[in-house]
């Protein structure tokens, strides 16, 4: 089955704005009873999920580094490693950390854009098993 080009586009979109235009388009398609394709159903899951992923990463990655950071020798080393993954940046403001996401999300939406379902293990098997029918 093909995608539509619309469904395409919305998935990009929903991509690149983690999420949010979604759960905006879940909305607008509920209210107005319109039938969502399998293929944007999968997409517009999978973005969600990967931006729930994303949140819940960065909050424990934090407080890791915090609790961390106390120990008198393994803290200065925890610093370090944080001021170069997540504050020193490689190519105008992009750290490692961001230029990481960023590829992620390029990823999912040229996939996605091509009218093929974008691979991440657990996220995208967690979708299929419980959105697609």
């Amino acid at each position: 089955m093909k995608a539509s080009i619309g469904d395409r586009i919305i998935s990009v979109l929903a991509y690149f704005t983690f999420g949010i235009f979604s759960l905006i388009w879940l909305v607008f398609a509920y209210a107005t009873r319109k039938t969502i394709s399998q293929y944007l159903i999968y997409n517009l899951y999978q973005a969600i999920f990967v931006s729930i992923v994303l949140a819940v990463i960065s909050l424990i990655y934090s407080i890791a580094i915090n609790f961390i950071s106390v120990i008198p020798i393994v803290g200065n080393i925890a610093k370090s490693f944080d001021l170069f993954f997540n504050q020193t940046p490689l190519y105008y403001t992009y750290t490692v950390s961001g230029l990481l996401v960023t590829l992620i999300v390029l990823y999912l939406s040229v996939i996605s854009l091509l009218g093929l379902k974008p691979y991440l293990p657990v996220i995208s098997d967690m979708v299929n098993s419980n959105f697609i029918r």
